[in-house]
């Protein structure tokens, strides 16, 4: 059987098939790195909290560092800020590895597909340049996979678009970056992708509002999670604000979607190909940003303002769960697997 594997700047996600059943697990791509005193180990053997030994460092990961954190006054730490690899943290490196591997599990057979999808859109399009993707290549092999990387965007269109022959547009709005992709008969035609999304619109509140926190050594820093509180517990709708706070919302989701739908009219005028695909095609929208009161309305604002070059039919949006992407993953290795024993036989 094939697998699904979502690698998001926030949280992992991993399906599969079970009995004719989907089977979906997820973790937050955290971690938490005390350091390795006596206190600590026997606060933790007393708590029955699990953790690793990583460089000298107890490190709680996952969900665990979510919960667990502040009983140690520290905060998590992302594993994979700006959707990024650190390049000099090995602790963080190895916390990724055992997600990863705790996610995967077995094969059910070696070399078993596993679609994944991972948070940097078009900057892993190079397959020579991009570490992550190396890095993730690597982990998902070694637990006996074959990975195939696909984009976001085509992973929505996968899932969400199969009574259109899998023709359409999948837009996915993530914490790191924001993705457009057209595709037609299941065959990614164009790509485009900008690096905001719910980080960047975050940071902006954050701002915006003065939300800041004190570090670890005392010096002010944006306290994000409270920003992040303020974006998802607006109540209004961005299309029609009504007071100051709501029209900086406004205007900030106003920005990110006009420089999605901008940069995608751009690469599509140079792809002629894509241009001339059956019109008109549905839009498929998932991701947490999408998830506020009038967001489609500023996003067909956003189509009509750029002149976007292909024909609308409908927008609907896939965000009645955190499972979208990785499921269209899943669908993309189980279709891969259907070719390549077609081809053994």
């Amino acid at each position: 059987m094939s697998v699904g594997l979502d690698i998001g700047s926030t949280q992992i996600r991993c399906v599969r098939r079970r009995d004719e059943r989907l089977m979906g697990r997820a973790v937050q791509a955290l971690f938490t790195p005390l350091p390795d005193a006596p206190e600590y180990r026997a606060l933790l053997e007393a708590g029955r909290i699990p953790f690793a030994v990583c460089e000298g460092a107890l490190t709680i990961v996952g969900d665990n560092a979510a919960e667990y954190s502040l009983l140690f006054h520290v905060r998590p730490q992302r594993l994979m800020p700006q959707g990024r690899l650190p390049v000099n943290d090995p602790v963080a490196r190895q916390s990724l590895a055992a997600l990863v591997d705790a996610l995967l599990g077995e094969p059910d057979q070696p070399g078993e597909m596993c679609g994944v999808t991972l948070p940097g859109g078009e900057s892993f399009q190079s397959l020579a340049t991009s570490s992550e993707l190396e890095f993730f290549s690597r982990l998902i092999r070694l637990r006996g996979f074959a990975p195939q990387v696909i984009s976001a965007g085509l992973s929505v269109v996968l899932a969400e678009l199969s009574r259109h022959s899998f023709s359409g547009l999948g837009l996915s709005f993530g914490a790191a970056t924001s993705e457009l992709v057209v595709a037609h008969r299941g065959v990614e035609l164009a790509m485009c992708s900008v690096p905001q999304g719910g980080d960047w619109l975050d940071e902006q509140i954050a701002k915006e509002f003065g939300d800041t926190l004190l570090d670890d050594v005392g010096e002010p820093i944006l306290d994000l999670p409270k920003a992040a509180s303020r974006r998802r517990s607006f109540e209004g709708f961005l299309n029609a604000p009504t007071s100051n706070a709501e029209r900086f919302l406004a205007s900030l989701h106003r920005d990110l979607l006009y420089a999605l739908i901008r940069s995608a009219t751009f690469t599509l005028a140079g792809l002629p190909r894509a241009l001339e695909i059956p019109q008109p095609l549905p839009m498929v929208v998932t991701g947490g940003v999408a998830r506020i009161g009038g967001f489609e309305g500023l996003l067909r604002q956003a189509i009509e303002l750029a002149r976007f070059p292909l024909s609308i039919s409908e927008i609907r949006f896939a965000n009645t769960h955190d499972f979208t992407v990785a499921r269209g993953s899943l669908i993309s290795a189980q279709l891969e697997s259907d070719v390549r024993n077609t081809h053994a036989a």
